[in-house]
C-alpha cells in the first residue's frame, strides 16, 4: 500500500470542490421533478389533505397554483416550497425530551407486559 502525502491547504481545495459538485449534483437531482404540474386532486392525495383544505390554502396565498380553463394546477417546486416555509425546527432539548418520554413509554409497556404474565 501506498501513503500518498499532500498539502493541507491543497487538500482543502481539493475537499472544497468535491463538495461543490457533490451540491451541484444533488441539487440537478431534487429539481427533476419540481417543475412537474399536478391538479387538485393529485395535490390532496400527496398532501393527505381534503379538497377544502387545499381551497383555503389557495385562497390564503400559502400555495402558488395556476388556473387553466376553471382547473388549478400546481408544481411540485411550489409545494416543497411551502413545506419547507412551514417547517417546524425542533431544539435538541426538545428532541432529547422526546426520545426520554418514548424510552419510559417502551418500559412500561413492557413492565405491563412481564407483570401479567
Amino acid at each position: 500500500m501506498k501513503i500518498i502525502t499532500i498539502d493541507e491547504e491543497i487538500w482543502q481545495k481539493l475537499y472544497n470542490s468535491i463538495n461543490t459538485i457533490a451540491d451541484f449534483v444533488r441539487k440537478q437531482e431534487d429539481q427533476s421533478y419540481n417543475d412537474l404540474w399536478l391538479n387538485n386532486h393529485e395535490v390532496c392525495q400527496y398532501l393527505h389533505i381534503s379538497e377544502k383544505t387545499l381551497w383555503r390554502m389557495r385562497n390564503n396565498g400559502d400555495l402558488a397554483y395556476s388556473k387553466i380553463y376553471g382547473q388549478y394546477f400546481y408544481t411540485i417546486g411550489a409545494i416543497k416550497d411551502m413545506l419547507n416555509a412551514n417547517a417546524v425546527q425542533t431544539s435538541d432539548e426538545y428532541v432529547k425530551e422526546l426520545m426520554e418520554k418514548g424510552k419510559s413509554y417502551i418500559e412500561k409497556g413492557r413492565r405491563l407486559k412481564s407483570n401479567k404474565n
